[in-house]
């Protein structure tokens, strides 16, 4: 690590050897999120200390941290005696690099540890085609009758067939345990062996779920062709568990086949879970005879069905819109919205007069998606027609729409428009006014930028903010952190907002105090700020701020998530 580096980290490695042991376990816990490979070696002589808090922290961290050189200390604790720390250890081991672990995991999984702990290491290294690890799985086939072992090293031939183990597999074919003698089958019919197929398609009939679930996962590890009438079953299997596992074999099958089963399964699938996973897979294929099912989607109340059938639409492509076009007189009022913001997607030049038409439409939201549409397309040749439209229009909704399409779409000739509406009285109509300004430019920009720091509505104080930085006025900064002292909370939150938006490091200071503030919206701006700007010192902070429980654990997770990614972001950025 560079000395700028060790700085940066010197709070949480002092908190390594704090006799709080809060602030150890904080400490222990934000290595795991920073993911420093050199860290792991800090860690290490924490793994003999009496406190099992502790322990299971490092070796949760060691395993986000991913460093080889704390397999070994893993590795320990795998073979110990204490089951909790064995379970724990086998986690972390589950977060590295299989390779890195190949040479480790063999030494120690020989013949002499139980047969359930051999099972667990071999599964670490079995998606590891390397002649050791084939060698380690030929000496369990050889040796053992545990079944849970036995199936392990199976698996490992149905992912990796081998010709050379065909009379061994055809031995265990046969196995009194059936978990047993149905991976020998499935390993065998990798290999071609009709009659193990015969014998798992009338497995795949079983009235058991268990059976099922297992042909159909060891199935899954490699999809072959001739597996292609066991996948049919599946498809249809009364368990929707069973269905949507087996949507991993669709790629077995054709265009064409996979289209008709989609439009077969879709027509006959009640449960939500799958019926979206098809219509996700369904998507990718872009074939026209699936619209009809991606247009159902569009009237849906739920946004991400509605967005799920626009991506599926808008991948179509061009080839569609003569279709959509014609339909479109047909559809119903919330259909046609959404079609709009298609059209505008795909868009082609002739989508270009039916949008035009739109932006007159009676019905706002019609209106608002047309304008919306002509944005996304780039069309500049309509900002005189959007600008006509301006001059007469009364719905604040459409005009702050239309402020954003002329601001998206013009140059700066259009700038002297939106100084008008800086100061309209409704709110949405001011925020997308100043957009435009600082969008555009223009004279007394920073004046009117300035101005609206303090507008009664906390979105256009957040754009002017944004607006000024993007200037290259930093001073912005300062402002916005004395905004965070304000008796307003709508304006403490608003600044706490734009400083994440901004994510200058100067501002971490105002936003760590306001992790004190009494008002949750405040709060929770202040949280999620400092999980983009993703600076060090906000890590113990944050950590703390999930033990407090203020925040639901999922809430706290996601930005401690949002802050790794940040910082992964911007350590890849800088070297």
């Amino acid at each position: 690590m560079s000395n700028a580096e060790i700085n940066r980290f010197a709070r949480i490695e002092k908190g390594l050897f704090s006799r709080d042991r809060e602030e150890k376990l904080l400490s222990i816990a934000a290595m795991g999120i920073l993911r420093v490979h050199e860290h792991a070696e800090l860690l290490v002589d924490l793994l003999s200390s009496p406190d099992g808090d502790v322990v299971n922290a490092v070796i949760d961290a060691m395993g986000s941290i991913g460093n080889p050189r704390s397999v070994k200390h893993l590795l320990s604790f795998v073979l110990g005696e204490d089951p909790q720390y064995v379970e724990r250890a086998l986690q972390a081991l589950q977060r590295f690099d299989a390779k890195a672990l190949l040479e480790p995991i063999i030494k120690v999984s020989g013949s002499d540890r139980p047969p359930a702990l051999r099972r667990r290491l071999l599964a670490l290294i079995a998606g590891v085609k390397e002649a050791r690890v084939v060698a380690a799985m030929n000496e369990v086939l050889g040796q053992t009758q545990d079944g849970g072992l036995l199936v392990e090293a199976i698996g490992y031939f149905v992912r990796f067939p081998a010709s050379d183990r065909h009379t061994v597999l055809k031995m265990l074919s046969g196995n009194g345990q059936w978990e047993v003698a149905m991976a020998a089958n499935l390993a065998l019919s990798r290999l071609g062996d009709e009659g193990a197929h015969s014998q798992l398609k009338r497995l795949a009939k079983s009235p058991a779920h268990p059976i099922r679930l297992a042909i159909l996962t060891g199935l899954n590890r490699l999809p072959m062709i001739q597996d292609r009438d066991l996948y049919e079953l599946f498809l249809r299997d009364a368990h929707p568990q069973i269905r949507a596992l087996s949507l991993e074999g669709l790629s077995l099958f054709n265009v064409a086949e996979r289209c008709n089963l989609f439009m077969d399964l879709l027509s006959k699938e009640r449960e939500e879970g799958v019926r979206i996973q098809l219509l996700e897979l369904a998507a990718r294929e872009k074939a026209l005879h699936l619209y009809p099912e991606f247009v159902k989607l569009l009237n849906l109340p739920q946004e991400k069905h509605k967005r799920l059938g626009r991506r599926a639409i808008v991948d179509m492509g061009p080839v569609i819109l003569d279709r959509i076009i014609s339909e479109l007189p047909k559809l119903s009022l919330i259909v046609k919205e959404q079609m709009l913001l298609i059209l505008g997607e795909i868009g082609t030049d002739v989508v270009l007069p039916v949008l035009e038409e739109f932006c007159v439409a009676r019905e706002r939201w019609l209106r608002l998606n047309a304008i919306e549409a002509l944005a996304r397309m780039g069309a500049k040749s309509y900002v005189a027609k959007l600008i006509e439209l301006l001059a007469n229009e009364k719905d604040v909704w459409v005009l702050a729409t239309l402020l954003s399409a002329i601001a998206r779409l013009s140059t700066g000739e259009s700038a002297h428009l939106f100084t008008r509406f800086v100061d309209h009285q409704d709110a949405r109509v001011r925020a997308n006014a100043i957009e435009g300004v600082a969008r555009l430019g223009g004279s007394g920009v920073k004046k009117t930028l300035e101005a609206h720091l303090r507008d009664a509505n906390d979105r256009v104080r957040v754009n002017a903010a944004i607006a000024m930085w993007r200037l290259g006025d930093r001073s912005v900064v300062t402002t916005l952190g004395a905004m965070t002292g304000e008796s307003l909370k709508w304006v403490r939150a608003s600044a706490a907002f734009a400083l994440g938006e901004i994510g200058d490091r100067e501002s971490v200071t105002v936003l760590l105090e306001l992790l004190a503030d009494k008002e949750d919206v405040v709060y929770r701006n202040a949280i999620d700020a400092l999980g983009k700007i993703a600076d060090v010192r906000s890590l113990i902070p944050l950590l703390q701020e999930r033990q407090t429980g203020r925040l639901p654990r999922e809430e706290i997770d996601r930005v401690l998530d949002c802050f790794s990614s940040h910082l992964m972001h911007k350590t890849a950025t800088a070297s």
